[in-house]
C-alpha cells in the first residue's frame, strides 16, 4: 500500500531554469547547471527505485510504502528516499543512488565513482543511511509513534538498503573486510528482501513474530509518519546570489494531458506547492513587501 509518493520537483526545476537565463556570470551559471543536473539525476534515481518498490510492494496487503520522507528532530534533518514497512514492523530505510557507471567500494567503506579515466570520491551512502536510521529511530521513539501490545510499545527492526542503478557496475571489497551486502541494484530488491527473510534463524523469527500486526495498524503508523513530513522550499536566488528581476519568476509547467491551452501557465504556492490561480499569484507579486516577490496560496498567506 502506497502511503506517500515523491514530492514533485517541477517548480524547483522551472525556477532554476529561469534563474539560469538571468545569471550574469559564468560561475553562477556553472553552479546552477550543476544543481539542475544533480536534481534531475536524483529524480531519475528515485523514480527508478520507486518503480521496483511499487511493482512488488505497492499493492501488497502486508507492506506500506512511503516515498520521499523528510523529518526534523532536535535540530537535525533526515531526507529519506524510501521507507518499506511490513506487518512485522520491520522498517527498510532505502537510499537510492542514480550511478550508472562504476562504483568502487574499498575495504574501509569509502566510495569512488569511475567514469572513463576520471575518478572522484563521494560521501558514503552507507554512512548517510546510518544517520537517517539513527534519527528516524529516535524520532519515532521520542514521539511514541509505534503501537503497543499489552501496554508495551512495539520495537521496530530497522534495516538499511542502498539501491543503485541496474546499469551500474559495483566493485566490492572482501565481505570479511567490509560488508557491503546492503548495497544492491534496484532490480534485485525483492530477491534481496526474500534472502533476508530466509536468513532469519528460528529464535529471531519467534521474536519478530511477536510484532505481527494487522495491516490497519501498520497503515495507521505509516500515516502518522507521513503526517510528520516536513517539506522545504529553497531560496535559489539567495543561494546563487542573483538579484530579483523586474518581473517575478513564473513557474511554467507543460501539462502533457493537454488540459491547458497553448501559452497557459500553472502557478504553485512557494511554501506548500499547491496549485494556485493566476489572480492569487498576481496578488502576491503585487504585494512584494509582504510576500517577497513569491506566490502563496490562501492558507499559507494567513500565517504571514
Amino acid at each position: 500500500m502506497i502511503i506517500k509518493s515523491r514530492d514533485p520537483k517541477d517548480r524547483d526545476i522551472a525556477e532554476l531554469d529561469a534563474l539560469l537565463k538571468q545569471a550574469d556570470a559564468q560561475g553562477k551559471r556553472f553552479l546552477i547547471e550543476r544543481e539542475l543536473r544533480a536534481m534531475k539525476a536524483g529524480i531519475a534515481g528515485e523514480e527508478d527505485c520507486a518503480y521496483y518498490i511499487n511493482f512488488y510492494f505497492g499493492n501488497s496487503d502486508n507492506w506500506c510504502v512511503i516515498h520521499d520522507l523528510r523529518i526534523e528532530h532536535q535540530g537535525s534533518v533526515a531526507q529519506i528516499d524510501h521507507l518499506l514497512i511490513n506487518r512485522l514492523f520491520e522498517i527498510y530505510v532505502i537510499e537510492s543512488k542514480n550511478f550508472s557507471y562504476e562504483v568502487a567500494i574499498n575495504d574501509s567503506g569509502e566510495f569512488t565513482l569511475k567514469s572513463g579515466s576520471h575518478s572522484f570520491g563521494i560521501p558514503s551512502p552507507i554512512e548517510q543511511n546510518k544517520r537517517h536510521i539513527f534519527l528516524l529511530e529516535k524520532f519515532i521513539a521520542d514521539r511514541g509513534l509505534t503501537p503497543s501490545r499489552l501496554g508495551i510499545p512495539i520495537t521496530p527492526r530497522y534495516r538499511s538498503l542502498i539501491l543503485m542503478s541496474p546499469k551500474s557496475v559495483i566493485t566490492r571489497p572482501d565481505r570479511k573486510t567490509f560488508d557491503t551486502d546492503m548495497v544492491i541494484k534496484a532490480d534485485t530488491l525483492r530477491t534481496k528482501i526474500d534472502h533476508i527473510v530466509d536468513k532469519i534463524n528460528p529464535l529471531q523469527g519467534l521474536a519478530i513474530m511477536g510484532n505481527m500486526s494487522t495491516i490497519k495498524t501498520v497503515t495507521d503508523f505509516a500515516e502518522s509518519l507521513r503526517s510528520c513530513h516536513s517539506s522545504t522550499s529553497i531560496d535559489y536566488r539567495k543561494r546563487f546570489g542573483i538579484e530579483a528581476a523586474t518581473d517575478p519568476i513564473q513557474t511554467v509547467i507543460d501539462r502533457s494531458n493537454g488540459t491547458e491551452g497553448p501559452g497557459e501557465k500553472k502557478y504553485y504556492c512557494f511554501k506548500c506547492r499547491k496549485a494556485i490561480p493566476d489572480n492569487v499569484a498576481r496578488f502576491c507579486w503585487n504585494n512584494k513587501e509582504r510576500f517577497g516577490g513569491k506566490a502563496f496560496c490562501y492558507e499559507c498567506q494567513k500565517g504571514m
